[in-house]
């Protein structure tokens, strides 16, 4: 499914919306919600707007994290510090699921996986709601092009290092999201028309997003820039 919207604060407002119903209907169902959130700039006004609403039920909700840099919770290249500096702290969230940093990078890869199975109880668990935003260069998650992660076919949990940075990401990889029921895409900007094109205009499977499937819905909010370039 692909929506596109004139304004960031309509497809905040879209997207506050279909949490909301998910959410109701995933608790009402089995009595829990369970979320990955991904990091960056475009997501955090959403974050914000929706700790401010009223009737979501947050004792029910399971909040884990898509990907995270490898550096203190207080560096602001954090995802971990910017979700909880918008969503998790203004609300005191507590069942949040965090990345082990004070111990070696594998064994917290390995905690980390541990603790999504035993959460869910499920050796490939299958998470009600992602949120994923696409990069530049196509890549989604801490997943990126020439990657090592991309073709990872066991491990739920990957750990990789992008040219030029002087740490490590830790990321779900593809078994773990390519499980999960509902997958929202977040692109805006000008910046994002090419990629959006050749995702899903030409089909282009050399793009590492384009490897994201989702068990019910896979939806891509965009806004009039990074859609421009296509035309349903």
């Amino acid at each position: 499914m692909i929506k596109t919207f004139d304004t960031k604060n309509e497809i905040d407002n879209f997207l506050i919306n279909y949490f909301k119903e998910l959410s109701n209907k995933e608790i009402e169902k089995k009595g829990s919600f369970n979320i990955a959130l991904s990091g960056g700039s475009t997501p955090l006004s959403f974050y914000e707007k929706l700790a401010l609403e009223k009737d979501i039920s947050w004792d029910n909700i399971y909040i884990f994290f898509v990907d995270e840099r490898m550096v203190s919770n207080q560096n602001i290249k954090s995802n971990i510090y910017q979700i909880k500096k918008a969503l998790i702290d203004p609300l005191k969230l507590e069942n949040v699921f965090y990345i082990n940093k004070e111990i070696d990078l594998e064994d917290s890869k390995l905690e980390y996986e541990l603790l999504i199975k035993a959460h869910f109880k499920e050796e490939v668990p299958s998470f009600d709601f992602v949120l994923l935003g696409i990069g530049d260069d196509g890549h989604t998650a801490s997943i990126f092009p020439n990657s090592k992660l991309i073709e990872e076919k066991k491990d739920l949990i990957g750990i990789d290092q992008k040219i030029g940075d002087n740490f490590f990401r830790m990321s779900f990889t593809f078994p773990l999201i390519n499980n999960s029921k509902n997958i929202v895409f977040l692109a805006i900007g000008e910046n994002k028309k090419f990629m959006i094109k050749k995702i899903l205009i030409d089909k282009d499977k050399s793009i590492v997003a384009t490897r994201v499937r989702a068990k019910e819905n896979l939806m891509y909010l965009l806004n009039k820039k990074s859609s421009s370039l296509i035309n349903f």
